[in-house]
């Protein structure tokens, strides 16, 4: 082969193996080149899909969050609105009591009086 490329290209042995030897550096430069370029495709492939799981991760994590704080805002609502039936029905009593409680004291003999006598203190201490 190499005294046909002698032949065809007209030079000496020296400067065809020189050639021989460029081409071949130049074939396995090539084929170096592919591979690392495969192996880049295959690594961003990687990186692409490892991105794309942990953003998926991350949006799991952050739907958890976002629904246990969803159900800690309802569970906080549902406890206001008991604290504030239970206060309503609270002011409602004390509002009845103080009714009866001046009812009994307007009833009371010397209503118009001032002081407080047996009775009243009898009323305020709540044996009526």
């Amino acid at each position: 082969m190499i005294a046909w490329l002698m032949k065809v290209t007209g030079l000496g042995r020296a400067a065809v193996v020189m050639l021989v030897v460029l081409a071949l550096a130049a074939a396995i430069g090539l084929g170096a080149w592919g591979t690392v370029a495969g192996y880049r495709g295959i690594i961003a492939d990687a990186v692409t899909a490892a991105k794309a799981e942990r953003d998926a991760a991350w949006e799991k994590q952050i739907a958890l969050a976002n629904a246990a704080a969803q159900q800690a805002r309802a569970d906080q609502a549902l406890a206001v609105s008991r604290i504030e039936t239970q206060a309503a029905d609270q002011a409602a009593r004390f509002q009845d009591e103080l009714k009866g409680l001046e009812k009994a004291n307007a009833e009371l003999a010397g209503g118009d009086r001032c002081g407080i006598g047996r009775d009243r203190v009898r009323l305020l201490n709540g044996a009526r």
